[in-house]
């Protein structure tokens, strides 16, 4: 098979899947039900909620912008604002497809005369700040209202009749705490390989670590922006529940914010779609909102990214500000 055809065999696959995640979560919750809980979706509030996303994704491109500069890289705001909002479109337009929208942003900071490497990983730091922040708001919150006892008067129902939310709970804040810890763990060794000269590829990987390690400071300066993105990703999670119905307390929907927005970035499914849904059908109901409000409010949640990587699909016709330096390309060297 040529790799045209594979690229859309793989993309035909992603969609079954989404799909068929998809129809799984409105089997559980029961389609009747799911559809009644859509069709009254409170146009108002969604709103909200699409604007709350449109300013997490401004002050993503911020932090972006932040972090491109501490690693010493030429980072025009412009410039990166049109990339970020560019692969924002790739990501909606295009999911799954093989540029996406990450590998769209590394290509054009290096092609605006930066190393390719360094553009990588100010990419990878971008969204590894996002996603560290994001399960330590997650866990955090969690622990404030399990302490405080908020989540004790809340129950699943089984097969028996009760589950012991308390139990779930600490296991889910377990996982947290794993995910939480997991940057500190030792990542020396690319760098003790290196000096045995054993790889070109491990020698530049040490480099790019030691380059990180030397900007710590200011990199944790920037963990700010990502604070501001997270608090305003849930508050979109959270507008996206109360209009599908639920009532359930912002602190609340942050406790459980993790999976379900790590769900919608995990290459599982397409745009998200399907995996998002399923997660916020187990994780919700932890915080008191019934099964067909989480699917639809994980559902608006990925309808909001989708009518705003719509909107920014004009911007892609759109040229970066910044000539190219001569003898950059795509696959320029570093």
């Amino acid at each position: 098979m040529s790799w045209p055809g594979r690229r859309l065999a793989m993309l035909a696959a992603r969609l079954l899947v989404a799909l068929a995640l998809l129809a799984l979560a409105a089997w559980l919750v029961g389609l009747q039900a799911l559809l009644e809980q859509v069709r009254r979706v409170d146009p108002g509030w969604f709103a909200l909620a699409v604007l709350a996303v449109a300013a997490s994704y401004w002050i993503s491109a911020t932090r972006w912008i932040s972090i491109a500069a501490i690693l010493g890289l030429k980072a025009p705001a412009r410039d990166l604002r049109l990339a970020y909002a560019q692969a924002i479109a790739i990501n909606v337009v295009l999911p799954g497809a093989t540029l996406g929208g990450d590998t769209f942003r590394s290509v054009r900071l290096q092609r605006i005369g930066n190393p390719l490497g360094e553009s990588a990983l100010s990419v990878l730091l971008d969204r590894a700040s996002g996603l560290w922040i994001l399960c330590l708001l997650s866990l955090c919150t969690g622990l404030g209202l399990v302490f405080t006892g908020h989540l004790d008067a809340v129950h699943l129902p089984d097969a028996a009749g009760r589950l012991d939310l308390r139990s779930i709970a600490w296991i889910y804040l377990g996982a947290l705490a794993a995910a939480v810890a997991l940057p500190f763990v030792p990542l020396r060794f690319a760098s003790a390989r290196a000096r045995g000269g054993s790889s070109r590829l491990l020698a530049r990987l040490a480099e790019l670590h030691e380059l990180t390690v030397s900007r710590g400071r200011p990199l944790a300066r920037s963990l700010w922006t990502s604070l501001m993105v997270q608090v305003l990703c849930a508050l979109a999670l959270w507008l996206c529940q109360i209009a599908a119905g639920g009532s359930a307390g912002y602190l609340a929907v942050q406790a459980i914010a993790a999976p379900v927005f790590i769900a919608g970035v995990v290459p599982l499914s397409y745009g998200g779609f399907g995996a998002r849904e399923l997660v916020a059908l187990g994780a919700f109901p932890l915080v008191g909102v019934d099964p067909q409000t989480a699917v639809t409010a994980g559902a608006l949640y990925g309808v909001s990214a989708v009518l705003l990587g719509l909107a920014a699909a004009p911007l892609l016709v759109v040229r970066s500000a910044s000539p190219l330096p001569l003898g950059t390309g795509v696959g320029g060297g570093e």
